[in-house]
């Protein structure tokens, strides 16, 4: 049950997203070198975020003050998630002949993030029960695909643009972080109208990862 439950909103969303790559398919064997490594990503992330959590646990940094609101949803979560997300598609699918398109850099950082997804499906689910599972369907398993997809926009035109390589990266890091972090922080604030305030935000970036991917289906 916890196995189908977390696996559903991730094929559908990789089968959604891929019908949005028009140009030349991605090749099966790297898709899933990409998606497994999307899921092993998440165990020095995860170790990453525990320390920097005793780091501000160390620093006295108390859950409920202004400091913790803040630094907890952009530097201890979206920070190291979107990074590893981001190393995972520079290290196995960037430099492969097969990434030659734009929309590849979207296609291979919303598989990235679906394997990242994954796991922390399975996890929370054996903490909290398969209503946490149902729940993520509906909120964090498309976040992750929207936070990735708005980065990959950028990765995709960092391949074809070496001049402004560095900078295009750093520019889709910095967005996905934004909206991972953000997303984070509405849930994290305890205030149920901020909280309420993730369903606009995740059709806000519904909307525009879709304009990106018609802008890249147009190039």
């Amino acid at each position: 049950m916890y196995f189908a439950l977390s696996a559903a909103p991730i094929a559908i969303l990789l089968y959604y997203y891929w019908t949005k790559d028009h140009g030349e398919k991605e090749p099966m064997p790297l898709m899933k070198k990409v998606f497994w490594h999307g899921i092993l990503i998440v165990i020095p992330v995860g170790i990453l975020e525990y320390f920097l959590l005793i780091g501000l646990q160390l620093l006295g940094i108390e859950n409920g003050t202004i400091a913790y609101g803040f630094l907890v949803p952009f530097f201890l979560v979206a920070i190291p998630e979107e990074l590893g997300k981001l190393y995972v598609v520079k290290k196995y699918a960037f430099d492969h002949p097969k990434f030659n398109e734009l929309m590849d850099g979207i296609t291979y950082c919303i598989i990235a993030s679906m394997g990242f997804a994954f796991a922390e499906n399975i996890s929370y689910m054996f903490l909290y029960g398969p209503s946490a599972g149902i729940l993520r369907f509906f909120t964090a398993v498309p976040a992750h695909a929207l936070f990735s997809g708005l980065m990959g926009f950028y990765i995709g035109r960092a391949k074809f643009d070496k001049k402004n390589e560095k900078e295009l990266i750093q520019r889709g890091l910095f967005y996905g972080v934004f909206f991972h972090g953000f997303y984070d922080f509405l849930l994290m604030s305890g205030v149920p109208i901020l909280i309420l305030s993730v369903f606009p935000l995740l059709a806000y970036m519904w909307w525009k990862l879709n304009r990106e991917i018609k802008m890249v289906q147009k190039e």
